[in-house]
């Protein structure tokens, strides 16, 4: 795709065979846990990457340590994306783009997108960008404009892991830190199954982007092809907030795109 003021950047090629759409599913708050769902086999291989990466997960925590000191990572890891709609020109091009409001998505050939919709305000609470057998879950939320929500939500999700009986790391990840997570379930015959996830986030101007890696590709690393395609999808997300105050930690709710009511 093409960013006017930004430079030009491609976008993954998936597999041909693949259809690309657009469903609105109902749905009443976010909710990650019955997206897609790992195996057993997952499970033991996201342990075997556990105990492989547990030296670099002591370090995260000392780095940590270190920003909370004070010595805080100055890195843009909003480089390349996502963007704010001021730090972008998305007018005379040709790319075809899916805008919601708040959020304008620039999707790629084969992917399905997802919008779970809250049925009585007809708001979109989140989209899913799905392809071949993983997703994207994204939500958008209010954040301070002095920044540190991603941090404090990180902390949040862990704690929550544990007290649900799984566990979460935190990690390097294309965005910065990220979360990796394993949450136990039980599957529809009773078995034992388990949800794994990479949840990334991003913040700009009074706004904060959560996304969440399901199904093979966060098993993946960031450059492995299987997540590459939604690293590069999170990175196409523009922002349009608005100037309406908000509480930080407030869900933005998006607007169905043109000619879906119904």
């Amino acid at each position: 795709m093409i960013f006017g003021l930004k430079r030009n950047r491609t976008v993954p090629e998936p597999p041909a065979g693949d259809e690309e759409g657009l469903d609105i599913v109902g749905s009443d708050a976010v909710d990650d846990s019955d997206a897609v769902p790992g195996t057993v086999d997952e499970l033991e291989e996201a342990e075997a990457d556990e105990l492989a990466a547990e030296a670099e997960a002591e370090a995260a925590a000392e780095e940590f340590a270190m920003d909370a000191a004070g010595e805080v990572d100055d890195t843009d890891y909003r480089a390349d994306g996502p963007f704010d709609i001021t730090e972008v020109d998305l007018a005379g091009d040709t790319v075809t783009r899916v805008d919601l409001g708040s959020l304008v998505v620039t999707p790629f050939e084969g992917l399905g997108l997802q919008l779970q919709v809250n049925e009585q305000t007809r708001q979109v609470l989140a989209l899913t960008a799905v392809w071949q057998s993983s997703g994207l879950e994204v939500a958008l939320f209010a954040a301070p404009a002095s920044g540190g929500l991603a941090a404090e939500l990180r902390e949040d999700l862990v704690e929550e892991a544990e007290q649900a009986g799984g566990n979460a790391r935190v990690d390097d990840g294309p965005f910065g830190a990220e979360v990796r997570r394993v949450l136990p379930q039980t599957g529809p015959n009773g078995q034992q199954l388990f949800h794994v996830s990479r949840i990334w986030f991003a913040e700009g101007p009074r706004w904060l982007l959560r996304a969440s890696l399901l199904g093979e590709a966060a098993l993946a690393e960031a450059d492995d092809t299987k997540a590459a395609p939604f690293v590069e999808f999170f990175r196409n997300l523009v922002v349009r907030r608005g100037s309406k105050p908000m509480v930080p930690g407030e869900l933005i709710a998006l607007d169905l795109p043109q000619g879906s009511e119904g």
